[in-house]
């Protein structure tokens, strides 16, 4: 398999690193966030929980990515931002709230995996690919 040239390799590994953080704090910190929001009834701690450097990717940041891994990233911040968006606007009781986040957790937990599959794929990490398609 052909390595990507070093710009390639630093874009993916930054994607990469991103939407690992990204996916950590959505995931690891979904008890505290939740119960700060049904307790407080703030919205002001979910830029913390959701800032992510895609917002500031341009186009000529992504031409070094693969097709796959661009579709992949699209799938995965598209993910984070609905979750992102119905947060800031809803009107939903508590209960409902943490019945749409624990749903959309699983969705953004299958494009982040996807997106690292591809990252893996294009990064030439062939073993840990393997291992990802096995979970």
């Amino acid at each position: 398999m052909k390595r990507a040239p070093s710009e390639d390799l630093k874009m993916l590994v930054i994607i990469r690193l991103d939407a690992q953080r990204v996916f950590e704090r959505i995931k690891y910190r979904e008890a505290e966030y939740m119960h700060f929001f049904s307790a407080k009834r703030t919205r002001e701690h979910f830029a913390s929980i959701f800032k992510n450097r895609f917002d500031s990717f341009t186009v000529e940041n992504l031409l070094h990515c693969g097709e796959e891994v661009i579709v992949g990233i699209d799938q995965f911040y598209n993910s984070v931002d609905e979750l992102r968006w119905y947060l800031m606007v809803t009107e939903d009781m508590p209960g409902k709230v943490q019945e749409i986040v624990s749903q959309s957790i699983g969705e953004i937990e299958e494009a982040y995996n996807l997106l690292q599959l591809y990252i893996s794929v294009e990064l030439g990490l062939k073993e840990e690919s393997a291992l990802l398609e096995m979970s």
